[in-house]
Protein backbone atom coordinates (compact mmCIF):
# COMPACT_ATOMS: atom_id res chain seq x y z
CA UNK A 1 0.00 0.00 0.00
CA UNK A 2 1.56 3.28 -1.58
CA UNK A 3 0.63 5.65 1.68
CA UNK A 4 3.07 8.25 1.54
CA UNK A 5 3.17 8.70 -1.92
CA UNK A 6 -1.00 8.93 -2.09
CA UNK A 7 -0.51 11.49 1.34
CA UNK A 8 1.57 13.31 -0.35
CA UNK A 9 0.46 13.70 -3.89
CA UNK A 10 -3.24 14.24 -1.95
CA UNK A 11 -1.54 17.42 0.09
CA UNK A 12 -0.18 18.57 -2.85
CA UNK A 13 -3.13 17.93 -5.49
CA UNK A 14 -5.91 19.44 -3.57
CA UNK A 15 -6.84 23.28 -3.09
CA UNK A 16 -9.02 25.72 -1.16
CA UNK A 17 -11.63 25.47 -3.86
CA UNK A 18 -12.38 21.78 -2.76
CA UNK A 19 -12.69 22.33 0.88
CA UNK A 20 -16.06 22.33 2.22
CA UNK A 21 -17.32 25.29 3.48
CA UNK A 22 -17.65 24.05 7.13
CA UNK A 23 -14.28 22.83 6.70
CA UNK A 24 -13.11 26.02 6.28
CA UNK A 25 -15.28 27.64 9.26
CA UNK A 26 -13.49 24.98 11.57
CA UNK A 27 -10.43 26.06 10.36
CA UNK A 28 -11.05 29.53 11.48
CA UNK A 29 -12.29 28.84 14.58
CA UNK A 30 -9.06 26.31 15.55
CA UNK A 31 -7.03 29.55 14.26
CA UNK A 32 -8.86 31.91 16.26
CA UNK A 33 -8.39 29.61 19.39
CA UNK A 34 -4.93 28.59 18.79
CA UNK A 35 -3.92 32.11 18.65
CA UNK A 36 -5.72 32.96 21.67
CA UNK A 37 -3.80 30.24 23.65
CA UNK A 38 -0.68 31.15 22.53
CA UNK A 39 -0.81 35.04 23.09
CA UNK A 40 -2.04 34.28 26.68
CA UNK A 41 0.63 31.51 26.48
CA UNK A 42 3.50 34.15 26.28
CA UNK A 43 3.70 35.01 29.97
CA UNK A 44 4.77 31.56 31.01
CA UNK A 45 8.79 31.06 32.08
CA UNK A 46 8.69 27.95 29.02
CA UNK A 47 7.85 30.59 26.76
CA UNK A 48 9.93 33.34 28.02
CA UNK A 49 12.79 31.06 27.66
CA UNK A 50 12.39 29.91 24.29
CA UNK A 51 11.86 33.19 23.20
CA UNK A 52 15.17 34.20 25.15
CA UNK A 53 17.08 31.95 23.40
CA UNK A 54 15.81 32.80 20.03
CA UNK A 55 16.57 36.45 20.43
CA UNK A 56 19.65 35.54 21.47
CA UNK A 57 20.44 33.19 18.75
CA UNK A 58 19.31 36.15 16.28
CA UNK A 59 19.11 35.68 12.24
CA UNK A 60 17.42 36.09 9.31
CA UNK A 61 13.91 37.71 11.18
CA UNK A 62 11.57 36.06 8.79
CA UNK A 63 8.85 35.24 11.13
CA UNK A 64 6.83 36.68 13.93
CA UNK A 65 7.48 35.71 17.06
CA UNK A 66 4.08 35.97 18.59
CA UNK A 67 3.57 38.67 21.83
CA UNK A 68 7.41 38.91 22.05
CA UNK A 69 7.76 41.78 19.95
CA UNK A 70 10.43 40.51 17.45
CA UNK A 71 10.82 38.34 14.26
CA UNK A 72 13.48 35.58 13.87
CA UNK A 73 13.91 32.65 11.66
CA UNK A 74 10.90 30.78 10.78
CA UNK A 75 11.97 27.25 12.61
CA UNK A 76 13.01 29.70 15.97
CA UNK A 77 9.69 31.38 15.58
CA UNK A 78 7.86 28.18 14.89
CA UNK A 79 9.48 26.69 18.35
CA UNK A 80 8.67 29.73 20.55
CA UNK A 81 5.22 29.88 19.03
CA UNK A 82 4.74 26.29 19.58
CA UNK A 83 5.94 26.20 22.92
CA UNK A 84 3.49 29.22 23.97
CA UNK A 85 0.01 27.75 21.85
CA UNK A 86 0.61 24.64 24.80
CA UNK A 87 1.95 26.53 27.89
CA UNK A 88 -1.36 26.65 29.28
CA UNK A 89 -2.73 23.81 28.21
CA UNK A 90 -5.37 25.76 26.97
CA UNK A 91 -5.47 24.23 23.37
CA UNK A 92 -7.68 22.18 21.54
CA UNK A 93 -8.04 18.13 20.84
CA UNK A 94 -9.33 15.56 18.71
CA UNK A 95 -9.68 12.12 18.83
CA UNK A 96 -8.46 10.65 15.57
CA UNK A 97 -4.91 11.80 17.00
CA UNK A 98 -5.62 11.53 20.53
CA UNK A 99 -3.99 14.57 20.92
CA UNK A 100 -3.84 18.90 20.33
CA UNK A 101 -3.75 19.20 17.22
CA UNK A 102 -3.31 22.84 16.48
CA UNK A 103 -0.71 23.93 18.68
CA UNK A 104 1.85 22.23 16.09
CA UNK A 105 0.30 22.94 13.44
CA UNK A 106 -0.32 26.78 13.44
CA UNK A 107 2.96 27.92 14.32
CA UNK A 108 4.41 26.23 11.13
CA UNK A 109 1.32 27.39 9.10
CA UNK A 110 2.00 30.85 10.33
CA UNK A 111 5.73 30.90 9.78
CA UNK A 112 5.67 29.27 6.53
CA UNK A 113 2.82 31.80 5.70
CA UNK A 114 4.86 34.55 6.50
CA UNK A 115 7.94 33.58 4.88
CA UNK A 116 5.57 33.20 1.37
CA UNK A 117 3.80 36.24 2.38
CA UNK A 118 0.62 33.90 1.79
CA UNK A 119 -2.91 34.53 1.80
CA UNK A 120 -5.39 33.81 4.38
CA UNK A 121 -6.99 31.43 1.78
CA UNK A 122 -3.40 30.01 1.66
CA UNK A 123 -3.29 29.65 5.71
CA UNK A 124 -6.69 27.81 5.43
CA UNK A 125 -5.60 25.24 2.76
CA UNK A 126 -2.53 25.04 4.71
CA UNK A 127 -3.83 24.35 7.71
CA UNK A 128 -6.66 21.56 6.86
CA UNK A 129 -4.50 19.87 4.78
CA UNK A 130 -1.54 19.44 7.78
CA UNK A 131 -4.60 18.72 9.71
CA UNK A 132 -6.05 15.88 8.11
CA UNK A 133 -2.49 14.76 7.81
CA UNK A 134 -2.02 14.21 11.64
CA UNK A 135 -5.48 12.91 11.91
CA UNK A 136 -5.35 9.95 9.24
CA UNK A 137 -2.08 8.93 10.08
CA UNK A 138 -3.35 8.89 14.06
CA UNK A 139 -6.23 6.94 13.11
CA UNK A 140 -3.66 4.29 11.33
CA UNK A 141 -1.25 4.13 14.51
CA UNK A 142 -3.49 2.02 16.78
CA UNK A 143 -4.34 2.39 20.26
CA UNK A 144 -1.22 1.66 21.90
CA UNK A 145 0.86 4.64 20.84
CA UNK A 146 -0.05 7.18 23.35
CA UNK A 147 -0.31 4.47 26.48
CA UNK A 148 3.20 3.57 25.83
CA UNK A 149 4.64 6.84 26.38
CA UNK A 150 4.62 8.94 22.67
CA UNK A 151 3.14 12.52 23.42
CA UNK A 152 1.08 12.66 19.85
CA UNK A 153 0.92 15.99 19.86
CA UNK A 154 4.36 15.97 18.92
CA UNK A 155 4.71 12.97 16.89
CA UNK A 156 1.98 13.36 14.50
CA UNK A 157 2.06 17.44 14.75
CA UNK A 158 5.34 16.49 13.18
CA UNK A 159 4.19 15.28 10.19
CA UNK A 160 1.26 17.53 9.87
CA UNK A 161 3.59 20.53 9.99
CA UNK A 162 5.61 19.29 7.53
CA UNK A 163 2.55 18.71 4.72
CA UNK A 164 0.87 22.29 5.82
CA UNK A 165 4.57 23.75 5.71
CA UNK A 166 5.09 22.12 2.77
CA UNK A 167 2.37 22.97 1.00
CA UNK A 168 2.76 26.90 1.53
CA UNK A 169 6.33 26.46 0.00
CA UNK A 170 4.87 25.03 -2.89
CA UNK A 171 6.65 21.29 -2.87
CA UNK A 172 6.19 18.84 -5.40
CA UNK A 173 4.76 15.40 -5.22
CA UNK A 174 7.94 14.23 -4.78
CA UNK A 175 9.70 16.90 -2.53
CA UNK A 176 6.04 16.25 -0.21
CA UNK A 177 6.57 12.24 0.13
CA UNK A 178 10.71 13.56 1.19
CA UNK A 179 9.08 15.91 3.43
CA UNK A 180 7.25 13.43 5.28
CA UNK A 181 10.23 11.10 5.28
CA UNK A 182 12.63 13.48 6.89
CA UNK A 183 9.59 14.99 9.01
CA UNK A 184 9.10 10.59 10.41
CA UNK A 185 12.61 11.05 12.10
CA UNK A 186 12.63 14.16 13.64
CA UNK A 187 9.36 13.22 15.35
CA UNK A 188 9.28 12.66 19.22
CA UNK A 189 7.88 13.46 22.69
CA UNK A 190 7.72 11.52 25.92
CA UNK A 191 4.27 11.62 27.88
CA UNK A 192 7.13 11.46 30.88
CA UNK A 193 7.33 15.22 30.51
CA UNK A 194 3.84 16.04 31.61
CA UNK A 195 3.53 18.55 34.13
CA UNK A 196 6.74 20.08 33.31
CA UNK A 197 8.06 23.10 31.29
CA UNK A 198 9.37 20.29 28.50
CA UNK A 199 5.45 18.99 27.91
CA UNK A 200 4.88 22.67 25.90
CA UNK A 201 8.05 22.19 24.35
CA UNK A 202 6.41 19.53 22.24
CA UNK A 203 4.68 21.19 19.63
CA UNK A 204 7.08 24.13 19.69
CA UNK A 205 9.79 21.03 18.74
CA UNK A 206 6.97 19.63 16.20
CA UNK A 207 6.62 22.93 13.89
CA UNK A 208 10.15 24.07 14.16
CA UNK A 209 11.05 20.23 12.83
CA UNK A 210 8.49 20.08 10.37
CA UNK A 211 9.35 23.53 8.93
CA UNK A 212 12.56 22.04 8.64
CA UNK A 213 11.69 19.17 7.10
CA UNK A 214 9.51 20.88 4.30
CA UNK A 215 12.18 23.19 4.23
CA UNK A 216 15.22 21.03 3.35
CA UNK A 217 12.57 18.76 1.05
CA UNK A 218 12.10 22.08 -0.88
CA UNK A 219 16.30 22.17 -1.46
CA UNK A 220 16.67 18.38 -2.56
CA UNK A 221 17.09 16.51 0.59
CA UNK A 222 15.99 12.50 0.30
CA UNK A 223 14.28 10.19 3.25
CA UNK A 224 12.86 6.81 2.48
CA UNK A 225 9.71 7.36 -0.05
CA UNK A 226 7.89 4.71 1.84
CA UNK A 227 8.16 6.14 5.54
CA UNK A 228 4.60 5.94 6.52
CA UNK A 229 4.21 2.17 5.66
CA UNK A 230 7.75 0.13 4.97
CA UNK A 231 8.41 -2.39 7.88
CA UNK A 232 10.80 0.15 9.97
CA UNK A 233 8.47 3.02 8.96
CA UNK A 234 6.66 5.54 11.34
CA UNK A 235 3.17 3.47 11.71
CA UNK A 236 5.19 0.68 12.60
CA UNK A 237 7.63 1.94 14.85
CA UNK A 238 5.18 3.90 16.91
CA UNK A 239 2.83 1.36 17.51
CA UNK A 240 4.28 -0.55 20.01
CA UNK A 241 1.88 -3.12 20.74
CA UNK A 242 1.92 -4.18 16.79
CA UNK A 243 -1.94 -2.99 16.91
CA UNK A 244 -1.26 -0.69 14.02
CA UNK A 245 -3.61 -0.50 11.08
CA UNK A 246 -2.29 1.45 8.50
CA UNK A 247 -4.98 0.96 5.48
CA UNK A 248 -7.04 3.22 7.54
CA UNK A 249 -4.93 6.35 6.98
CA UNK A 250 -6.27 6.45 3.34
CA UNK A 251 -9.66 5.13 3.49
CA UNK A 252 -11.51 8.19 4.51
CA UNK A 253 -8.82 10.78 3.13
CA UNK A 254 -11.16 13.89 3.13
CA UNK A 255 -14.15 12.06 3.22
CA UNK A 256 -15.09 13.26 5.80
CA UNK A 257 -12.13 15.43 6.74
CA UNK A 258 -10.99 14.81 9.91
CA UNK A 259 -12.02 18.59 11.28
CA UNK A 260 -15.45 17.97 10.60
CA UNK A 261 -15.64 14.84 11.74
CA UNK A 262 -14.91 14.00 14.57
CA UNK A 263 -14.02 17.65 14.82
CA UNK A 264 -12.49 19.71 17.10
CA UNK A 265 -13.37 19.51 20.84
CA UNK A 266 -12.38 23.87 22.51
CA UNK A 267 -11.18 23.77 25.22
CA UNK A 268 -13.50 25.68 28.51
CA UNK A 269 -11.24 24.95 30.56
CA UNK A 270 -6.98 25.75 31.15
CA UNK A 271 -6.18 22.30 31.80
CA UNK A 272 -6.14 18.81 30.84
CA UNK A 273 -8.99 17.97 28.53
CA UNK A 274 -9.41 14.49 30.64
CA UNK A 275 -11.15 16.19 33.27
CA UNK A 276 -13.28 18.28 31.61
CA UNK A 277 -16.23 16.19 31.97
CA UNK A 278 -15.56 15.45 35.74
CA UNK A 279 -15.69 18.85 36.13
CA UNK A 280 -18.72 19.70 33.91
CA UNK A 281 -20.40 17.44 36.16
CA UNK A 282 -19.11 18.73 39.60
CA UNK A 283 -19.73 22.36 38.75
CA UNK A 284 -23.35 21.29 38.05
CA UNK A 285 -23.92 19.51 40.93
CA UNK A 286 -22.22 22.76 42.60
CA UNK A 287 -24.98 25.05 41.18
CA UNK A 288 -27.68 22.71 41.71
CA UNK A 289 -27.44 21.96 45.37
CA UNK A 290 -25.16 25.32 46.81
CA UNK A 291 -22.83 23.38 48.88
CA UNK A 292 -19.45 24.35 49.94
CA UNK A 293 -16.09 23.01 49.66
CA UNK A 294 -16.37 22.54 53.33
CA UNK A 295 -19.30 20.43 53.15
CA UNK A 296 -17.66 17.74 51.20
CA UNK A 297 -16.36 14.56 53.03
CA UNK A 298 -15.64 12.47 49.64
CA UNK A 299 -15.87 12.95 45.75
CA UNK A 300 -15.63 10.10 43.62
CA UNK A 301 -14.88 9.69 39.94
CA UNK A 302 -16.43 6.86 38.04
CA UNK A 303 -14.78 6.82 34.34
CA UNK A 304 -15.08 4.14 31.72
CA UNK A 305 -11.88 1.73 31.75
CA UNK A 306 -11.56 1.37 28.72
CA UNK A 307 -12.08 5.07 27.70
CA UNK A 308 -9.28 6.21 29.20
CA UNK A 309 -6.20 4.06 29.29
CA UNK A 310 -4.54 3.92 32.90
CA UNK A 311 -0.82 4.88 33.20
CA UNK A 312 1.19 2.67 34.83
CA UNK A 313 2.78 5.85 36.72
CA UNK A 314 3.39 5.44 40.77
CA UNK A 315 3.17 8.85 42.26
CA UNK A 316 5.64 8.92 45.31
CA UNK A 317 3.67 10.11 48.80
CA UNK A 318 5.34 11.20 52.00
CA UNK A 319 6.33 8.67 54.71
CA UNK A 320 3.33 7.45 56.36
CA UNK A 321 0.55 8.94 53.60
CA UNK A 322 -1.73 6.86 52.48
CA UNK A 323 -1.31 5.93 48.78
CA UNK A 324 -3.13 8.16 46.02
CA UNK A 325 -6.02 7.38 43.88
CA UNK A 326 -5.49 5.42 40.64
CA UNK A 327 -4.32 7.72 37.85
CA UNK A 328 -5.38 7.64 34.34
CA UNK A 329 -4.08 8.78 30.74
CA UNK A 330 -1.96 12.20 30.99
CA UNK A 331 -3.33 12.72 34.46
CA UNK A 332 -0.21 11.38 36.13
CA UNK A 333 -0.19 14.04 39.46
CA UNK A 334 -2.50 12.90 42.21
CA UNK A 335 -0.84 14.73 44.91
CA UNK A 336 0.68 17.99 42.71
CA UNK A 337 2.50 20.72 44.39
CA UNK A 338 3.23 23.16 41.17
CA UNK A 339 0.41 24.96 38.61
CA UNK A 340 1.85 22.33 35.65
CA UNK A 341 1.25 19.55 37.63
CA UNK A 342 -2.04 20.90 38.60
CA UNK A 343 -3.02 20.85 35.15
CA UNK A 344 -2.64 16.84 35.03
CA UNK A 345 -4.42 16.09 38.26
CA UNK A 346 -7.74 15.19 38.51
CA UNK A 347 -7.73 15.49 42.08
CA UNK A 348 -6.52 19.31 42.08
CA UNK A 349 -9.01 20.17 39.39
CA UNK A 350 -12.25 18.66 41.17
CA UNK A 351 -10.82 20.50 44.21
CA UNK A 352 -10.16 23.70 42.82
CA UNK A 353 -13.72 23.63 41.24
CA UNK A 354 -15.59 22.88 44.70
CA UNK A 355 -13.57 25.63 45.96
CA UNK A 356 -13.69 28.64 43.29
CA UNK A 357 -15.99 27.61 40.82
CA UNK A 358 -14.87 27.11 36.82
CA UNK A 359 -11.00 27.01 36.75
CA UNK A 360 -9.66 29.93 35.30
CA UNK A 361 -5.40 30.76 34.45
CA UNK A 362 -4.95 31.75 37.86
CA UNK A 363 -6.48 28.73 39.29
CA UNK A 364 -3.38 26.94 37.66
CA UNK A 365 -0.51 29.49 39.20
CA UNK A 366 1.87 27.39 41.83
CA UNK A 367 0.49 29.15 44.93
CA UNK A 368 -2.88 28.57 43.78
CA UNK A 369 -2.22 24.84 43.76
CA UNK A 370 -0.19 24.67 47.12
CA UNK A 371 -3.49 26.21 48.83
CA UNK A 372 -3.55 24.39 52.44
CA UNK A 373 -7.45 23.47 51.78
CA UNK A 374 -6.99 22.46 48.06
CA UNK A 375 -4.37 20.46 49.29
CA UNK A 376 -6.88 18.89 51.83
CA UNK A 377 -9.63 18.85 49.99
CA UNK A 378 -7.81 16.99 46.99
CA UNK A 379 -7.11 14.24 49.57
CA UNK A 380 -10.51 13.18 49.43
CA UNK A 381 -10.87 13.17 45.47
CA UNK A 382 -11.08 9.26 44.40
CA UNK A 383 -11.62 7.36 40.91
CA UNK A 384 -13.68 4.30 40.73
CA UNK A 385 -12.74 2.75 37.04
CA UNK A 386 -15.33 0.60 35.69
CA UNK A 387 -15.08 -0.91 32.68
CA UNK A 388 -18.54 -0.66 30.28
CA UNK A 389 -19.62 2.42 31.91
CA UNK A 390 -20.85 5.03 29.54
CA UNK A 391 -19.38 8.73 30.65
CA UNK A 392 -18.48 10.18 33.84
CA UNK A 393 -20.55 9.83 36.95
CA UNK A 394 -19.42 12.05 39.95
CA UNK A 395 -20.80 11.69 43.57
CA UNK A 396 -20.11 14.18 45.91
CA UNK A 397 -20.59 12.70 49.74
CA UNK A 398 -21.13 15.55 52.15
CA UNK A 399 -19.83 15.69 55.63
CA UNK A 400 -23.92 14.70 56.52
CA UNK A 401 -24.03 11.25 54.57
CA UNK A 402 -26.06 12.59 51.99
CA UNK A 403 -24.85 11.86 48.70
CA UNK A 404 -24.98 13.60 45.15
CA UNK A 405 -24.83 12.48 41.69
CA UNK A 406 -23.81 14.08 38.48
CA UNK A 407 -22.84 12.96 35.09
CA UNK A 408 -21.61 14.18 31.79
CA UNK A 409 -20.87 12.00 28.66
CA UNK A 410 -19.41 14.84 26.09
CA UNK A 411 -17.99 17.96 28.02
CA UNK A 412 -18.96 21.69 26.78
CA UNK A 413 -16.42 22.55 23.96
CA UNK A 414 -16.57 18.97 22.49
CA UNK A 415 -17.85 18.20 18.35
CA UNK A 416 -21.65 17.25 20.16
CA UNK A 417 -21.67 20.54 22.35
CA UNK A 418 -19.23 23.35 20.70
CA UNK A 419 -18.78 26.39 22.08
CA UNK A 420 -20.61 29.40 20.18
CA UNK A 421 -18.88 31.56 18.24
CA UNK A 422 -19.62 34.52 20.66
CA UNK A 423 -17.96 32.34 23.36
CA UNK A 424 -14.97 31.70 21.28
CA UNK A 425 -14.53 35.71 20.44
CA UNK A 426 -14.64 35.99 24.59
CA UNK A 427 -12.46 33.30 24.83
CA UNK A 428 -9.95 35.21 22.82
CA UNK A 429 -10.41 38.77 23.84
CA UNK A 430 -9.72 37.18 27.39
CA UNK A 431 -6.62 35.38 26.19
CA UNK A 432 -5.18 38.11 23.95
CA UNK A 433 -5.76 40.82 26.08
CA UNK A 434 -3.03 39.24 28.40
CA UNK A 435 -0.51 39.75 25.96
CA UNK A 436 -2.13 42.72 23.37
CA UNK A 437 -3.68 46.46 23.54
CA UNK A 438 -7.33 45.88 23.13
CA UNK A 439 -7.25 47.70 19.37
CA UNK A 440 -4.63 45.00 18.31
CA UNK A 441 -7.13 42.17 20.69
CA UNK A 442 -9.96 43.64 17.90
CA UNK A 443 -7.80 44.43 14.62
CA UNK A 444 -6.28 40.57 14.86
CA UNK A 445 -10.48 39.46 16.04
CA UNK A 446 -11.61 40.78 12.30
CA UNK A 447 -8.95 39.62 10.29
CA UNK A 448 -9.60 36.02 11.24
CA UNK A 449 -13.48 36.26 10.97
CA UNK A 450 -12.70 37.51 7.05
CA UNK A 451 -9.64 35.28 7.08
CA UNK A 452 -10.50 33.71 3.44
CA UNK A 453 -10.34 37.80 2.23
CA UNK A 454 -7.07 38.01 3.80
CA UNK A 455 -4.60 39.04 1.33
CA UNK A 456 -0.88 38.84 3.50
CA UNK A 457 0.07 36.81 6.53
CA UNK A 458 2.19 39.90 7.58
CA UNK A 459 -1.28 41.55 7.96
CA UNK A 460 -2.16 39.50 10.76
CA UNK A 461 1.31 38.84 12.36
CA UNK A 462 1.53 42.63 12.45
CA UNK A 463 -1.01 42.76 14.80
CA UNK A 464 -0.05 40.14 17.36
CA UNK A 465 3.29 40.65 17.27
CA UNK A 466 3.35 42.83 20.91
CA UNK A 467 5.78 44.73 22.59
CA UNK A 468 9.33 43.36 22.94
CA UNK A 469 8.96 45.35 26.71
CA UNK A 470 6.21 43.08 27.71
CA UNK A 471 7.62 40.23 26.60
CA UNK A 472 10.95 40.77 28.62
CA UNK A 473 12.80 37.61 30.47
Amino acid sequence: MDITRRLAQFVVETSYDDLPAEAVTQAKRAILDTLGVALAGVSEPCARIAAELAREEGGRPAATVIGFGFAAPARAAALVNGTSTHALDYDDVNASMRGHPSPPLLPAVLAAGEEMNASGRALIEAFVLGFEVECKVGRGLGASHYPHGWHATSTLGTLGAAAAAGKLYGLSVEQMVMALGIAASLASGSRQNFGTMTKPLHPGHAAASGLLAAQLARRGFTADETILEAPLGFIQLFSPAKDATPERVLEALGAPWDIVSPGISVKKYPCCFVTHTALDALLALREQHGFAADDIARVTVTMPGGGVVPASVSTATAEGEEAPPATYGPLIHARPTTGLEGKFSMQYCLAAAALEGSPRLDTFEDAAVQRREAQSLLRRVAFDPQPGVAGTRVTVTLAGGATLEGSCREPRGGPESPLSWDELVAKYRDCAGRALPPAAVEASLALITGLEQMAATSDLMRQVAGQPAAAAV
